[in-house]
């Protein structure tokens, strides 16, 4: 057995080499697949995401089926592919009835699913190439829209084929394009200009807060009238499978709700039926369904001066949008600050139309037609107001920078001026340190090549010595113990080169004193 205490040899057998890392299961990098491959899964996106909508809306309605068994299962399931073509926009036959109002809960829900499974095919695409997006958008895009154009054929007819068809390719076009370009984080307005940028973020945060507050428009009425919904939904006695269907629909259409009561805050108000009108200043109405959710309307009559408040909604909304496109114009004029303040809450006023048209529909015929927003009084209304609100606030924002613009301008102006004062000053002291060395490299000597010397001449009083400069002494003048006056030379050698100005030349050890008698 070797000693542990043994010294270490040497191993000639041993060799060091480097490999390549591998591919850990789970680390978080995500290999880039055959462009057959991730085409393939966007295709199985489109198609998938249609198909779980179908079973969600076609589900809902077996289950109520099964509670309270009216009709077949092949009936059900009729139904149940009717409203699912309603929910993607191509309207739905019930009996007599034709329905065209689109649940818009069960469209996000949808449109949900598309962004989610197209950013998963998105990010297996190649890193690299600017096509991804695109081609999954489209591929994506055709999946949904051939099997829905199908069964819109099929159960609905042309007119259904044709209605879906157009509604869903905005939708589904749109939200796999959010899905891609937030899976491989990439966006259009990435080359856009800096201050264009913010145009659709306002737009979108102006959306959101006219959203939030018809939200807050649609409690305050719920809130308001508990007591009539309370008694609405003790008098319908719909019974557990009643109620939960019931309950189930009223969300299916609560985006539309919170839509028709942002546009009651704008000023249009919206309309529930023919020869209705509910707005801030004076509500109208005819015959309404049982449904608890319309309890939140105002009572018939002129509006109270409480109601009028809800105005001020779309006015915040168009500041909004004005502010955060002017605060991403730091240097822009008032003019142009009132200009872009002005666009962005008309845009956003444009924007909200077109949102508000969306929601409105039939729940049938006659009294029930007609539902929701006009397009043409809250285009008109929603434009005016935010357009002018944005220009108003896009105003003041761009007259309050522009004190602050004008002291920055005179902190810099005075900063200027301040160094411009001390590169005079340098060059003036290197003016003179030039004249000086001038001076002295044209001293004494300095014609002949040779290094110039300065000579001091000063008075110096030699013990001994008397009478006057330049003056010979006598024996007796000394003995008299009297002074005598005479020049002293002291030589200075010249400054060396590069010297600083004021700087003492050295002396060397010949420029002692000479004492010149006589």
């Amino acid at each position: 057995m070797a000693s542990l205490l043994s010294p270490r040899r040497d191993r000639g057998d041993i060799a060091l080499a480097a490999t390549e890392p591998t591919v850990v299961l789970g680390s978080g990098e995500r290999p880039e697949l055959p462009t057959v491959a991730w085409l393939g899964l966007a295709a199985g996106a489109g198609v998938l995401s249609a198909v779980c909508g179908w079973v969600l809306v076609t589900g809902l309605v077996v289950v109520a089926w099964l509670a309270a068994e009216p009709g077949t299962l092949t009936q059900a399931l009729g139904v149940g592919t009717q409203l699912w073509l309603l929910a993607n926009g191509g309207g739905a036959t019930l009996g007599a009835a034709s329905v065209t109002l689109i649940p818009w809960t069960v469209t996000l829900l949808v449109a949900w699913v598309i962004s989610r499974a197209a950013g998963y095919a998105a990010r297996l695409g190649s890193a690299e190439s600017p096509t991804v997006i695109p081609m999954v958008c489209i591929v994506t895009t055709l999946g949904y829209l051939v099997p829905l154009l199908a069964v819109g054929l099929l159960a609905g007819g042309p007119m259904a084929a044709l209605r879906a068809g157009t509604v869903m390719l905005v939708v589904v076009a749109a939200s796999a394009a959010w899905g891609c370009c937030r899976a491989r984080d990439s966006w259009p307005t990435d080359t856009w200009p800096s201050w264009s940028r913010a145009i659709p973020r306002a737009v979108a945060a102006a959306l959101l807060l006219m959203i939030a507050g018809g939200a807050a428009v649609l409690a305050t009425g719920l809130a308001a009238n508990r007591e009539r919904l309370t008694t609405m939904i003790d008098s319908l006695d719909a019974g557990v499978v009643g109620n939960v269907v019931l309950l189930v629909g009223q969300l299916a259409y609560a985006p539309n709700a919170v839509v028709w009561a942002a546009s009651y805050a704008i000023g249009p108000g919206f309309t529930l039926g023919n020869g209705s009108l509910v707005s801030p200043a004076a509500t109208e109405l005819g015959l309404l369904p049982s449904i608890p959710l319309l309890t939140a309307v105002p009572d018939v009559g002129p509006g109270g001066v409480s109601h009028l408040w809800w105005l001020a909604l779309g006015v915040a909304a168009g500041a909004v949008a004005a502010t955060l496109v002017v605060l991403a114009r730091p240097t822009a004029r008032f003019d142009e600050t009132t200009l872009v303040g002005g666009l962005s809450g008309v845009l956003t006023g444009v924007a909200f139309a077109g949102v508000a048209w969306l929601s409105s529909g039939d729940l049938g015929r006659d009294l029930l037609s007609g539902l929701g927003p006009q397009l043409l009084p809250v285009l008109v209304m929603a434009t005016s107001t935010m357009g002018l609100s944005g220009a108003i606030c896009g105003l003041v924002l761009g007259l309050w920078r522009r004190p602050r613009r004008n002291r920055s301008r005179r902190g810099a102006d005075t900063e200027t001026n301040t160094t411009d004062t001390e590169t005079n000053t340098t060059d003036t002291d290197t003016d003179a340190t030039s004249t000086a060395r001038t001076d002295t490299d044209s001293g004494v000597g300095g014609g002949t090549g040779a290094a110039a010397e300065d000579t001091e001449v000063i008075d110096a009083r030699v013990p001994g010595a008397g009478g006057e400069p330049g003056a010979g002494g006598t024996t007796d003048d000394a003995d008299d113990g009297d002074e005598l006056t005479a020049p002293v030379t002291r030589r200075r050698s010249p400054a060396p080169t590069g010297s600083r100005p004021g700087s003492r030349t050295p002396i060397d050890g010949a420029d002692e004193p000479t004492q010149q008698i006589g």
